[in-house]
């Protein structure tokens, strides 16, 4: 994958991660609903934002990753 694609996960899952808090903010029923995407959707999005961050522009290897 290239910086660009992991910059769209991270930005998906930024925008899934801000609406299930906007649902948790106002009292959605059932309120554990909210709280279990949230768990699921954080590691993610940190994944793919660390990922962001040390993919070059160029293709080639992320430091540190997959060794």
């Amino acid at each position: 994958m290239n910086k660009e694609s992991y910059l769209a996960i991270t930005i998906i899952t930024a925008v899934i991660l801000a609406l299930l808090v906007y649902a948790v903010s106002i009292g959605t029923e059932p309120g554990w609903l909210a709280v279990i995407g949230v768990v699921l959707t954080f590691p993610i999005f940190t994944l793919s934002l660390f990922l962001w961050w040390n993919a070059s522009n160029t293709d080639g290897d992320i430091p540190f990753t997959g060794y």
